[in-house]
């Protein structure tokens, strides 16, 4: 892969992935299934308004209404146009809004709200001509928020992408009269929401046809046609997003990072290993901030650091960990050290983890587990079955780790007063035990 940002885009059926691959490495995954909405703009219906909490829960046709924070003028039954921020998650529906936005590279367009504003982060100079330069280009009517990235594009480019916003927009309000609550109404296409995070991509390649001509349409030379194999083999990609779900991240210098999400936070332990441990620190601070990104991690975050320095170099590390993480374009906050020593943050959640879309927890018995509970299964069918040799059908991981608790078996067979057969038995589940008898 080469040193500037870029975009990858692969095409699957009924599952897309967009990748984006800054200085030769990847940083960020998105995934564009049908059931995830984030950005997609609903006809909904108020089913209950919750003033305690000052929300409203709004049916859009998921499965769980969605979560409207502001309870005032909200009524039952009520019918608005609601945008998705964050996808559903766990047990919480959609977070909602009604304060729609179209999101380009440069600006973000605002139909519902007027008014005209720029990015704090813009110097003043480049703040102040933009201004003048928008006032022109935008009608009484409209909002429009500048982007830091602005500051780069001439007057013709800003025109072309707010007049692509509102042709958006126009598309939005034909399908909005006559369609029937709840509805989908819009939903945006995923390049252009990865790239309106990332406007520094500086090259898009995308490996499928059609999405490339209508990329191609819009984006211009920006957007390339990858037409040799599968893209993300290619690049490389694979083997990183099979990193990004595995639960160690091996440092340069010996030492990992262990991450381990859990139902209230995520917790990140860093390790030594057989390396220094103010190096495994140091190394741990980059790796942490990008694999949060990478992962899409939200909530509750605490970092565990190695200790040894004293307060200073932890306080050191916070500072380290701040500046590696202002690149996220996700909010993300370092609050600071807990008296437990724990580095303590928040990743904004924009919806499920690239974990949560790709993985499911593992709550199998570990195959020590299962051949205990193999031992014990076959002492309560012999109950049944006295005085016949019986044998152990198991899994082949199953089988191994009884070949490893000789004890155990020993025990069993004496119980038995006969000899335990064990059979392997390929492709059967870990907790799929079967005990039969011997010779058969």
């Amino acid at each position: 892969m080469g040193g500037a940002d870029e975009l990858l885009y692969s095409w699957g059926p009924g599952e897309s992935r967009l990748v984006l691959v800054e200085g030769g490495r990847l940083v960020e995954c998105a995934i564009a299934r049908a059931d995830l909405v984030a950005g997609a703009i609903f006809l909904g219906r108020v089913v209950e308004v919750a003033p305690h909490i000052d929300a409203a829960f709004v049916d859009i046709g998921l499965e769980r209404p969605g979560f409207l924070p502001g309870a005032a003028g909200r009524s039952q039954g009520q019918a608005l146009l609601v945008q998705v921020r964050a996808d559903a998650w766990a047990a919480k529906g959609a977070l909602l809004t009604a304060d729609v936005s179209l999101a380009g590279r440069w600006l973000a367009y605002s139909p519902l709200r007027p008014g005209l504003s720029a990015s704090r982060r813009l110097l003043p100079d480049d703040r102040d001509r933009l201004l003048a330069l928008a006032a022109r280009l935008v009608e009484p009517d409209e909002g429009v928020v500048l982007r830091t990235a602005a500051a780069t594009r001439t007057e013709a480019e800003l025109r072309a992408e707010l007049d692509a916003l509102r042709a958006d927009w126009e598309e939005i309000e034909e399908r909005r009269h006559g369609a029937k609550v709840p509805a989908l109404v819009w939903r945006p296409d995923p390049l252009i929401r990865v790239l309106a995070d990332n406007p520094q991509v500086e090259r898009v390649r995308i490996d499928d046809a059609a999405l490339f001509a209508a990329a191609r349409k819009r984006f211009g030379t920006l957007v390339e046609h990858h037409r040799d194999g599968a893209l993300f083999e290619a690049a490389g990609i694979e083997d990183d997003l099979a990193e990004a779900l595995a639960p160690l991240v091996a440092l340069p210098g010996g030492g990992r990072v262990a991450i381990e999400p859990t139902a209230a936070l995520t917790a990140v332990d860093v390790d030594s290993g057989a390396g220094r441990p103010a190096d495994a620190n140091r190394e741990a601070v980059d790796a942490i901030a990008r694999q949060l990104r990478l992962r899409a991690v939200g909530g509750q975050i605490v970092v565990d650091f190695i200790s040894g320095g004293g307060k200073g170099a932890l306080f050191k590390l916070v500072g380290a960990l701040r500046r590696a993480l202002s690149a996220d374009p996700t909010p993300t906050h370092v609050f600071g050290v807990t008296p437990l020593g724990l580095v303590e943050l928040t990743r904004e959640r924009r919806g499920p983890s690239l974990a949560d879309l790709l993985t499911e927890r593992d709550t199998r018995p570990s195959p020590k587990a299962a051949a205990f509970a193999a031992l014990r299964r076959v002492l309560a069918e012999a109950a049944h079955r006295p005085g016949r040799p019986l044998a152990l059908v198991v899994a082949p991981e199953v089988a191994a780790a009884l070949a490893r608790l000789p004890g155990a078996v020993a025990e069993a067979e004496a119980r038995l007063g006969l000899p335990l057969a064990v059979r392997s038995e390929p492709g059967r589940a870990r907790e799929d035990v079967m005990v039969e008898e011997a010779g058969r």
